[in-house]
């Protein structure tokens, strides 16, 4: 049988205070294991298991103050008895072999205090933080009102347990497939972001006339996917696929374009875009978004870059997550007049910003950006057929 040592927390402190036990009686630990977080007016510390086995008995209960070098709990074998466990107040025991984890602590606030990040236990930190979790909306009930790691997890419970007044939709499968794509993509894919402004107003002059010309509908994104094919064939390392290990260049460009279905968001392929006309691009770009909405998306071809727009409902920049395992994705903000300097003086322009989201594992932000001026340049001065 084992004791678990208060330890002492800080210098000529003579008494700490248990915070929060992360494991209860009977529960099996293993040596190195944090199983309560202790306290003083100065410190925290994390108290470890110094053996394997199972915590046979906890002498002290939460926001109880206990002399250093006392047992504050037993842990045995799973068959042992409790018979030869001593009282709470037995006599000193030695001073604990392992030191306790120290852990930066403020005083421990008055009951009335509000929760904030420094009222909160070692443990409930480290989970909020991993979570996610605004410690400012919990209320602790720890000693002195400090969060501890119950409470987050009743937080937790709280949030998503629905009322009956809610309207509870659950994800269908193409839901719940986009939700965790994405969340993976956030979660192992170290994104950055490069955001550019392209004067679009001779472009914009020329899509125009180009669309009298030729019959067809030719939006902005349309022009915007050529010339990313065209920058994408003189950066090849952007039209790739990444992993954990390595940067796989791909010889086709494969243009994904988002596109938005009744039930979420599918990303069509307009394979070889590269090697297309602008009206291919036209026609093609209509036939794979008609195709998504249908749902017979062609399954064939790979995506190798994405282009996503929210300009046709007037945001004027975002954000995008990266679909992959593609390199970098762009999304295109909407094209809209703004004051802009032109040689010392002030014009009104068709603007229109882009943010490129990369990988940096597969590229860095120098090359991101060059291919970003590229296909601003390429944009500013399009005239192609």
């Amino acid at each position: 049988m084992t004791e678990v040592i208060m330890p002492q927390v800080g210098q000529d402190i003579p008494t700490a205070i248990i915070v929060e036990w992360l494991k209860q009686e009977s529960d099996a630990v293993s040596k190195g294991d944090v199983i309560a977080t202790v306290e003083s007016d100065k410190a925290s510390f994390e108290v470890e298991a110094d053996a394997d086995g199972v915590l046979l008995k906890i002498l002290h209960g939460e926001g109880e103050e206990v002399e250093v070098f006392k047992p504050i709990a037993y842990i045995g074998a799973k068959d042992e008895t409790l018979e030869s466990i001593p009282a709470a107040d037995a006599a000193p025991a030695a001073q604990p072999k392992t030191a306790a984890v120290p852990q930066t602590a403020a005083p421990l606030p008055a009951p009335s205090a509000s929760p904030t990040l420094m009222t909160a236990s070692p443990a409930a930190r480290r989970r909020a933080a991993e979570q996610g979790i605004e410690l400012g909306t919990i209320t602790g009930s720890g000693p002195g009102g400090r969060i501890i790691n119950r409470d987050l997890a009743k937080s937790a419970a709280a949030i998503l347990q629905p009322t009956d007044d809610d309207d509870v939709r659950p994800f269908s499968r193409l839901r719940r497939r986009i939700a965790q794509r994405l969340t993976a993509s956030k979660q192992t894919i170290p994104h950055f972001y490069l955001f550019i402004d392209v004067d679009m107003t001779t472009t914009e002059t020329w899509r125009r006339d180009w669309r009298e010309k030729h019959g067809l509908k030719i939006t902005a994104t349309h022009v915007i996917t050529q010339a990313a094919a065209m920058a994408l064939r003189e950066f090849p390392e952007i039209n790739a696929h990444v992993d954990a290990e390595k940067l796989i260049v791909k010889p086709d460009i494969n243009i994904g374009l988002a596109v938005s279905v009744d039930d979420g968001l599918l990303v069509p392929v307009l394979s070889k875009a590269d090697q297309r006309s602008l009206s291919e691009i036209v026609t093609g770009s209509t036939e794979i978004a008609e195709a998504a909405r249908r749902g017979t998306v062609d399954p064939s071809h790979s995506g190798t870059f994405t282009i996503t727009s929210l300009g046709m409902y007037g945001i004027s920049k975002f954000i995008p997550i990266i679909n992959p395992p593609e390199c970098a994705i762009l999304a295109v903000g909407a094209v809209e007049k703004r004051a802009v300097p032109i040689d010392d003086a002030i014009a009104v322009r068709d603007m229109m910003t882009l943010t490129l989201a990369a990988d940096h594992r597969g590229v860095d932000g120098a090359f991101a950006a060059q291919f970003l001026n590229r296909l601003k340049a390429l944009l500013e001065d399009f005239d192609h057929d």
